[in-house]
């Protein structure tokens, strides 16, 4: 091995035990509260590991029920292995996304050195990922964003790599079909995507068309259910076009049109063109800067580097050089928002993730441009400059993400529910019947995940009847329902939310969130109140 190929392998090594670090540490305690849907998929996750079966008792399902929503497989049993290793906890359901986060980083290295045979630009994109608050965020938490952003990539390298091996496209097509099994707005991205490889590899064989057969026998089953309402509801859900308003309107003003014998109304007002205008109008609300540059859900800390903006801006004027990286990573981009602009709920970033490459490319190409042609003498000043900028930024990334984030409460969140169990458990083998109220969020889900819960005496008693929120649930002595009078008795220990007091009831402890408000109170029924009378 030369010195410069050892001195490269260095500085890689470095960069991936550094972006190793970066989203393992204090893993358990930023964020310092799981989802209801880490928790949901944690329990499944057990559930299948100890009985082959998930809440509802349906036997290896091929998507995971919960809330009434439909998550996608991949991730979940990918949850088992480590769940068996380590128990049900935060590390074993976040440890996934961790590797996988760590896989994306080792990945923006070989995809560009694949691309663009250029050591320091490939290095420099990786380090950048390593470092990356959008991508450091996700590796962070059980949900399959970032093994969607894994599998796409590692798919992409491979079929770069087909070119020198036909073997690869085969195995890149069967990468791509699972794949499709992972996030919702991955499915989209990837299936007008691949088709836009196909093209700009201009080449078309038996093991490609093997591969595409594989990919569409992989991916027909989901292609299938999409026929039920209940796995199609999420992406549906949460789209543009759940939005009636707008037809609803142009309906009216047809039969208005109508009415005033007006020509033209049914075109004008055509509910195709109201389709149309909604994901312009989507597309060109995901385009505002403020969701890659205003604060992320935790630290005050952005997604991107302020300091990024000029070098994609650079790269833009100067990568019409390359044609068919310009080609690329444009279509990537255009295709890459598209999922965030035909949806209407937050947290946009999640959806538009596949697009952290290309913008973390553009920023690193637009880095070794500009020193590429700077003078020799400057070169050394500007390269001291940009370290110091960059050191700095992470300096106060890190400051307000690992210090400030420990103390953060994230809003929907199960921040405060773990000590509201362990508190809960602390007084149960006191009375026969404990209450906990359903404003409360997603109790059910997390009193399951937090106490272990045993599946099997979990399905023996019903399991779950519907998501954890439209039923009544029960869970042993544990009732998950709204509390009324005709539920008050002595022997009975009640949960109920802060904001809801219950004038008949004596508090035994209040649980608190993170940053000391309110959360809980947790209390008996005391008759000699004088309103209990």
């Amino acid at each position: 091995m030369t010195s410069r190929k050892l001195r490269l392998f260095f500085l890689l090594f470095f960069v991936l035990v550094l972006s190793l670090a970066l989203r393992i540490y204090l893993l358990n305690k930023i964020p310092n509260s799981i989802s209801g849907d880490e928790a949901s998929l944690g329990y499944n996750a057990y559930s299948i590991l100890k009985t082959g079966k998930d809440e509802f008792g349906y036997k290896l399902p091929l998507y995971f029920r919960s809330f009434d929503d439909y998550k996608n497989p991949v991730f979940g049993y990918i949850l088992v292995p480590f769940i068996g290793a380590l128990g049900l906890n935060e590390w074993s359901i976040r440890l996934p996304s961790v590797f996988t986060g760590f896989g994306v980083v080792l990945l923006f290295f070989l995809i560009t050195k694949e691309l663009t045979k250029n050591n320091k630009l490939s290095l420099l994109t990786s380090f950048t990922a390593a470092i990356s608050p959008w991508l450091i965020y996700y590796s962070r938490v059980a949900i399959e964003i970032e093994t969607a952003l894994f599998l796409s990539l590692l798919g992409i390298y491979l079929f770069l790599k087909g070119k020198n091996n036909n073997l690869f496209y085969v195995f890149s097509f069967i990468i791509f079909g699972i794949a499709f099994y992972t996030y919702h707005s991955n499915k989209l991205w990837l299936a007008l995507f691949i088709p836009v490889l196909l093209i700009i590899n201009k080449k078309f064989n038996k093991f490609i068309a093997l591969g595409v057969l594989l990919l569409l026998l992989i991916a027909f089953p989901y292609l299938g259910l999409l026929s039920s309402s209940k796995i199609a509801l999420r992406p549906y859900a949460i789209s543009i076009f759940a939005d009636k308003g707008p037809s609803y309107s142009d309906a009216q003003l047809i039969a208005g049109d109508q009415q005033n014998k007006f020509i033209g109304g049914q075109l004008v007002h055509n509910r195709r063109f109201t389709y149309i205008n909604q994901a312009l109008k989507g597309y060109l609300m995901i385009l505002n800067p403020q969701i890659l540059f205003d604060s992320i859900q935790l630290g005050n800390t952005r997604l991107v580097y302020l300091w990024q903006i000029p070098f994609m801006l650079l790269t833009l004027l100067t990568i019409s050089a390359n044609p068919q990286l310009l080609l690329i990573f444009l279509t990537w981009l255009i295709l890459g928002f598209l999922p965030g602009a035909l949806t209407w709920l937050p947290v946009y970033d999640r959806r538009i993730i596949i697009n952290s490459y290309p913008i973390i490319f553009f920023t690193c190409y637009g880095i070794v441009y500009f020193l590429s042609k700077t003078h020799n003498k400057l070169k050394k000043v500007f390269s001291i400059m940009f370290t110091f900028v960059i050191s700095i930024s992470f300096f106060f990334y890190a400051h307000n993400f690992y210090l400030h984030g420990q103390k953060e409460v994230i809003e929907l969140w199960g921040n405060g529910m773990k000590e509201l169990v362990f508190n809960t458990e602390k007084y149960q083998d006191k009375y026969k019947r404990i209450i906990v109220s359903r404003s409360l969020n997603e109790p059910l889900t997390y009193f399951l995940f937090y106490k272990k819960y045993s599946p099997q005496l979990y399905i023996s008693q019903g399991g779950t009847k519907s998501g954890g929120y439209l039923e009544e649930g029960k869970m042993g002595k544990y009732s998950f329902k709204e509390i009324t009078s005709k539920d008050w008795d002595l022997s009975t220990l009640y949960v109920w939310k802060y904001e809801n007091p219950v004038s008949c009831f004596r508090i035994l402890q209040t649980v608190y969130l993170t940053n000391g408000r309110p959360l809980a109170n947790i209390g008996t029924y005391d008759p000699i109140f004088t309103k209990c009378k």
